[in-house]
């Protein structure tokens, strides 16, 4: 009867057992509330009678979201230079950038433990014993040696490979935090960009309301010299005249600290200096970006940059209770060494001066398994919270979109209405004018029609810039474009040391 090893009985079971990895395996958590089969439309019905012309909300069909660089619609060098700039060199994209090569470097430190290590060394030492001891053997003693080294851990429960899983799901987690930082980043400056126009032309519509209240005001010191008007009139008008004013240096202020955004946002000094573009002596405000495909909820969970990477930071701390309970139990490591060994140098590869040992390690926790469970604790509550962290990304993301397809609506609307309003405020100044003119009317009249002018036509400025932005807003809660690769590949070719540059 043959009789088997001991321990060779106990080791094959336990290389069976090779890759079989505890704790339990990602899947995407189901979300507490229910998601509809479609976007759920305006917040507020249209109940008033003068809405029944009302917009219909966005119902585009095509894959959600914007294609490729949808800035570029615009038409606007300017903007199509400063979006260039900023994926160059904004300091918030350098950043996630870093942060994608830090987790590209720990898989690698994650997945080096699972192979084998090699190791080469030498010894050569030169020994004198003490003639007052030595009874036998020479005084003088050397010795040398050569050998490789091979350890190699066996990863039976897991353990490792459960930690290359949370390493290799925070890489996708950077990767994906960056492409959201990258499509914020263009959101932000076409944003921007409008903010700056929108402004431009505020300054030059306060300046041309400052001059047409320059000239009434002197018609009014007119009629007042020749007796016509009292000195309330006078007043008034000037009164009209210094509140304009009053307006002009806040919106250059404002201009002033949106260009400096912009330049802040393209990696420049923020000069505050005039961007060459949109001016107020140019055309208005660029036409809406075309209608922009919304899609189903359903599939923002795979559109969302920011939702696959918190998803992703989710399957990481999944990953991490594994690689916990991994270590309460045993592990076993090999080491192989090989060599030569002998007392001459020059003998050292001759025959019979071979040597090699095999050594198997099993390790199992025992005094410390109370600390070792508190570390699987606290791998399951981190677990836990990213499901939170996750489930509440979702519903911020749903929030956003159902926010943006509001506020495309609501923004067509308001610039429907502003534009009627601002249209019978340039008439009524007309006909106010005339018949104060003729008499037929004081000053108040034609004051108070010249200040609703300006109110609505700043009004309706502010109301093309919003209109513009909330289909902005929409692209970025959609998800952005699915070009990001070529972003990407722009920024890194143009943060790249000057070393390494073709």
């Amino acid at each position: 009867m043959t009789r088997v090893n001991p321990w060779l009985a106990c080791l094959v079971p336990l290389l069976l057992t090779a890759g079989c990895a505890v704790g339990p395996d990602y899947s995407r958590p189901a979300l507490q509330a229910p998601v509809p089969q479609a976007w759920t439309g305006s917040a507020v019905p249209a109940t008033a009678a003068g809405d029944s012309a009302r917009p219909a909300r966005l119902a585009v069909a095509g894959e959600a979201g914007a294609a490729g660089r949808w800035w570029e619609s615009f038409g606007d060098t300017t903007l199509n230079r400063l979006v260039d700039q900023a994926l160059a060199h904004n300091p918030q994209l350098d950043q996630a950038a870093a942060r994608v090569l830090e987790a590209r470097a720990g898989v690698t430190g994650a997945a080096s433990p699972r192979w084998p290590t090699l190791e080469i060394g030498g010894q050569l030492s030169r020994a004198k014993s003490s003639e007052d001891v030595l009874l036998f053997g020479p005084l003088y003693s050397s010795s040398s040696s050569a050998s490789v080294t091979a350890r190699w851990e066996l990863d039976l429960w897991g353990r490792l490979a459960r930690g290359e899983q949370a390493a290799r799901a925070a890489l996708l987690a950077g990767e994906h935090n960056r492409r959201a930082v990258l499509q914020g980043l263009i959101a932000d400056v076409v944003r921007g960009w409008l903010t700056a126009g929108e402004l431009e032309l505020q300054v030059a519509l306060t300046e041309r309301t400052i001059a047409s209240y320059q000239d009434s005001y002197r018609m009014v010191e007119e009629r007042y010299r020749r007796g016509l008007v009292g000195p309330l009139d006078l007043h008034l008008a000037g009164q009209n005249l210094s509140a304009a004013q009053a307006q002009l240096p806040a919106f250059r202020q404002q201009l002033a600290v949106a260009r400096r955004g912009l330049e802040v946002l393209a990696g420049r000094y923020p000069t505050g200096l005039p961007l060459t573009g949109v001016t107020g002596d140019g055309p208005p405000l660029p036409a809406p970006l075309a209608p922009v495909p919304a899609g189903l909820p359903s599939e923002l969970l795979d559109r969302r940059p920011d939702l696959l990477a918190a998803e992703a930071s989710l399957a990481a701390a999944v990953a991490r209770i594994g690689q916990a309970k991994g270590a309460l139990f045993p592990r076993l490591s090999l080491t192989a060494d090989g060599g030569t060994r002998s007392r001459d140098i020059a003998d050292l590869f001759a025959q019979g001066t071979d040597a090699w040992s095999l050594v198997g390690n099993l390790v199992m926790p025992l005094l410390n398994r109370g600390a070792t469970r508190s570390q699987v604790e606290v791998a399951e509550a981190r677990a836990r919270e990213a499901v939170a962290a996750y489930r509440g990304a979702v519903l911020r993301a749903f929030a956003e979109v159902e926010n943006a397809l509001d506020q495309d609506l609501n923004q067509q609307e308001r610039e429907r209405h502003l534009a009627a309003s601002a249209a019978s405020a340039r008439s009524a100044v007309q006909l106010a004018e005339e018949r104060y003119q003729r008499g037929l009317d004081g000053l108040l009249t034609t004051l108070e029609s010249q200040r609703r002018l300006f109110t609505v036509e700043s009004s309706l400025l502010a109301a093309q810039r919003e209109r513009r932005v909330a289909r902005v807003e929409l692209i970025r809660a959609l998800g952005g474009s699915w070009d990001a690769d070529a972003a990407i590949a722009h920024h890194e070719a143009a943060t790249k040391p000057e070393g390494e540059r073709p």
